[in-house]
């Protein structure tokens, strides 16, 4: 089981969100985010963990929690995949290298992870 702390900074503060998981048996990923403190919340959590949490969700299951992955990785369907899999020394494509090959950042918010097992 691959763990990572889901991370942002924002206005020099570092925040902690919560937890991504990878079971390298299943493929499947699973996220479980933290209560946000009365500081996290006044300085707003990135829009997706904000929707999931004003929700009441504060476990995703492996359907949403790959929907929150799939939005921060490169797509398998991008037109020079194979040059990007090549520069990086992989055979083929899978989420998790992909996920890893960036640390989660993406233009949508501050997030990034760091691998923790």
């Amino acid at each position: 089981m691959r763990e990572y702390t889901i991370k942002s900074t924002r206005k020099g503060k570092d925040y902690i969100w919560g937890t991504l998981y990878y079971s390298d048996k299943t493929s499947k990923f699973r996220i479980k985010f933290r209560c946000p403190s009365d500081e996290m919340r006044k300085d707003k959590p990135p829009a997706m963990i904000h929707r999931f949490m004003t929700n009441g969700r504060m476990k995703l299951d492996s359907e949403l929690s790959s929907l929150w992955v799939s939005d921060r990785i490169i797509p398998k369907d991008r037109q020079n995949i194979a040059d990007i899999l090549r520069e990086n020394n992989l055979s083929t494509y899978r989420e998790i290298d992909m996920l890893e090959l960036c640390m989660g950042r993406c233009t949508l918010d501050d997030i990034y992870l760091t691998r923790e097992k």
